[in-house]
């Protein structure tokens, strides 16, 4: 990526930093055990609540001690609500849902609980830490798996894909098929989970996605583990014909007429549903002094979604639309996502519409908000206003001239924001590219900014975005409204005390003190902006952050130094943002605002809103995994035509599994693992306690994050998602 990760798509990374950390827990405990279970060495959880404990007293060996110690634990237990993560090696982890820390469960211990189910978990203090087991499963998380299925005669299981099931899944019911899709791989809904005292389940087969290690099936399972239907339910496509494919004179009604302005969209050259149309009105003839007013029009979903019908239900359900290599999965059916909801060119379309005074120093004032009908001029995709910003000039001048008011606009906007404290950080985003006719053929992976002018492009609609959705955010502090909006915390502690211990390491000095405000976070990353490992110094920026999440508390946005952030400018693919669109538009008409057409949506209860805050940051989870995955197996099958060839690359992240790495060109994943490491340069390597380098046991040069590495590809998994690599030579920074 050429240059800085600001905005939207930092706002996104930051959102992605929970399920980043998890996995990278669970990849660190799981080579820290033996092969035994039973006598294995227990890894240190991540944080514990518990304080070390210590006795004077000798322990007497055999029964009576272990008795003494049940006894002990049996008094000094405690409860809290956790949610459980298992490691393939099959102890696991109880994250707390009060936030205190995590409490490791030992393989006797998960009491029935699957990957990711809430419990019950009574606690006690432990040597390294705290110690439980499960009590009771509150509430299961997988309701669906995939595996291979085996049929013997009258009996008939499936093998789960995933390693952190332990338990084999018995067949019941009828499938119709058994035979048939022996050795195949299915979907079955679980009926009838493990218990305490056995690890295996009960499912029925619902579907057959296809033969193991096909692109198309290994996509398909990635669906199902994220619980991501393809298809819109028979009762929505239904409802669907029934949408209006044009805009009627009776949804005029209620809303300013602003077809006179200039508006117009830009996006990928792929996209189908425009969310948002931008126009900058310059109230005066020199363009770095005057005054501007800018307007950022939305698509007014929630004029054809109305609260509790089929459309409603759905989207409440899923949240987010999932874009994936080869196809998007939308929230809304096409009727509404691509026609009549899209701010399409040439065409009257409804819209909420934000608009504000903008001087040169960046100050945004005089903040009006109101539903309009608009009429885009012109739909530009992010390559053609790259190629006007890098110089070439193949787009008419009135158009030209309008890319100019834009970019002066977006100018003003990130300059304040800078001085404000935004972090902005070098983070790589890659496109798969597909084949035209053949969408199982990867004709190449790129970065999506490849070039200075096309980073410029997507930072001018960013910046304009984001001032659209902290405009709102103030009116919405002001006015006490219950919107959902979208808040990223101070960082801990901890994680801020590691990343200077990391930066220290790489030979950095910051202080940890410095670091509890954006602006300080601002000044470490500008500190370190010719360092030559500033590309891992900020992957370990981004891991110390908080998870971005939705709240109905505000507590501002971290990473965007915002008082007040609100996601206001994608509702045909945001759930939240619909939910806060309803709220704008109550409160527009309670204050005689342009609130559009009657009858305008209730204020919703703060209880309704807070539940689908809760919901939405769960399914964003599921939509940013299910995407990654995606990429990750689409990689994959990309580097199968490349095994033997060697590589460029740099260490992203090091687990006590191995070692990662980002090849320079085809930007893509791989790891080298230890044990593969070891055998090439004969010495054993200990990963440090940062987690930062690999270091080795006979004197011989450490592995650290940032360090330059000649590597060759080894195997491509497409069932694993993951491209093996050894390691063929040292480069250095």
């Amino acid at each position: 990526m050429v240059g800085p990760m600001v905005g939207r798509f930092l706002e996104q990374k930051v959102g992605e930093i929970g399920w980043r950390r998890a996995a990278c827990r669970v990849r660190v405990c799981a080579v820290s055990r033996s092969k035994s279970r039973t006598t294995a060495r227990r890894p240190r959880p991540n944080r514990g609540p518990a304080k070390r404990t210590s006795s004077s007293k000798s322990r007497s060996p055999g029964k009576d001690a272990g008795a003494q110690a049940s006894k002990r634990r049996t008094a000094e237990a405690r409860v809290a609500d956790a949610r459980v993560m298992i490691n393939p090696a099959g102890f696991g982890f109880a994250e707390r849902l009060d936030g205190e820390g995590s409490i490791f469960l030992p393989p006797s211990s998960l009491g029935g609980a699957m990957d990711g189910d809430e419990a019950v978990v009574a606690w006690w203090p432990a040597e390294r830490g705290a110690e439980g087991a499960v009590r009771s499963v509150i509430k299961r998380k997988r309701t669906r798996i995939t595996g291979v299925l085996r049929a013997r005669r009258r009996r008939a299981w499936v093998e789960p894909d995933d390693p952190r099931i332990s338990g084999r899944a018995e067949v019941v019911g009828e499938t119709g098929a058994r035979s048939e899709w022996d050795g195949k791989i299915v979907v079955g809904r679980i009926v009838d989970y493990p218990d305490p005292w056995n690890e295996d389940f009960s499912v029925t087969i619902e579907r057959c996605l296809g033969e193991p290690g096909s692109l198309q099936t290994e996509g398909a399972k990635i669906l199902v583990e994220h619980g991501i239907d393809p298809v819109l339910p028979p009762e929505v496509l239904e409802a669907a014909k029934e949408v209006p494919s044009r805009v009627r004179r009776s949804d005029h009604e209620g809303r300013a007429d602003l077809r006179d302005l200039e508006f117009m969209t830009i996006d990928p050259p792929s996209a189908r549903d425009f969310d948002d149309a931008v126009c900058v009105e310059v109230k005066g003839k020199d363009l770095g002094r005057a005054k501007m007013r800018v307007h950022v029009a939305v698509a007014d979903v929630s004029h054809y979604v109305r609260s509790g019908d089929p459309f409603d239900t759905e989207a409440a359900q899923r949240c987010f639309s999932t874009y994936l290599p080869d196809r998007a999965i939308s929230m809304l059916p096409e009727a509404l996502s691509s026609d009549i909801c899209s701010l399409v060119p040439k065409k009257d379309r409804c819209a909420m519409v934000v608009s504000f005074d903008l001087d040169p120093a960046g100050k945004v004032s005089d903040v009006k908000l109101a539903t309009a009908l608009i009429h885009s001029r012109m739909r530009l995709s992010y390559d053609q206003v790259a190629i006007e910003l890098e110089g070439t000039r193949k787009l008419p001048a009135v158009v030209r001239t309008r890319i100019d008011q834009l970019k002066a606009a977006s100018d003003r906007l990130g300059r304040a924001r800078a001085k404000r404290g935004m972090i902005s950080l070098d983070l790589p985003e890659i496109k798969i590219v597909l084949d035209e006719d053949d969408p199982e053929r990867v004709r190449g992976i790129v970065q999506a900014r490849s070039t200075e002018g096309m980073t410029l492009a997507y930072k001018l609609i960013e910046e304009l975005m984001i001032a659209a959705n902290e405009a709102v955010g103030r009116l919405a502090v002001k006015h006490r409204l219950p919107v959902i909006y979208r808040v990223h915390d101070v960082p801990d502690e901890e994680r801020v005390e590691r990343l200077c211990a990391v930066a220290e390491l790489l030979g950095v000095d910051v202080d940890p003190a410095k670091l509890v405000t954006s602006k300080g976070f601002a000044a470490f990353v500008a500190k370190v902006a010719d360092h030559p490992r500033r590309g891992a110094l900020h992957s370990v920026t981004l891991r110390s952050l908080a998870q971005a999440e939705y709240s109905t508390h505000n507590v501002g946005h971290f990473a965007l130094a915002s008082s007040a952030y609100v996601h206001f400018t994608s509702p045909i693919r945001r759930y939240p943002d619909l939910v806060s669109h309803r709220v704008l538009k109550a409160w527009l008409a309670r204050t005689g605002g342009d609130a559009g057409p009657a009858p305008t949506p209730r204020m919703p209860a703060i209880k309704l809103v807070r539940a689908a805050a809760e919901h939405s940051s769960k399914r964003e989870r599921s939509a940013v995994g299910a995407e990654r995955d995606t990429k990750a197996l689409y990689a994959a099958h990309y580097m199968r035509d490349r095994i033997g060839d060697r590589f460029e690359g740099t260490i992203t992240g090091l687990s006590a599994n191995g070692v990662f790495v980002m090849l320079d060109d085809p930007p893509v994943d791989g790891m080298i693992k230890r044990a593969a490491v070891e055998k090439e340069t004969r010495q054993s390597y200990q990963l440090d306690e940062l987690g930062a380098r690999m270091v080795a046991s006979k004197g011989g040069r450490d592995l650290m994050i940032g360090d330059r590495l000649i590597v060759e590809v080894l195997e491509a998994s497409l069932q694993r998602r993951q491209i093996d690599l050894t390691l063929i030579g040292v480069l250095g920074t």
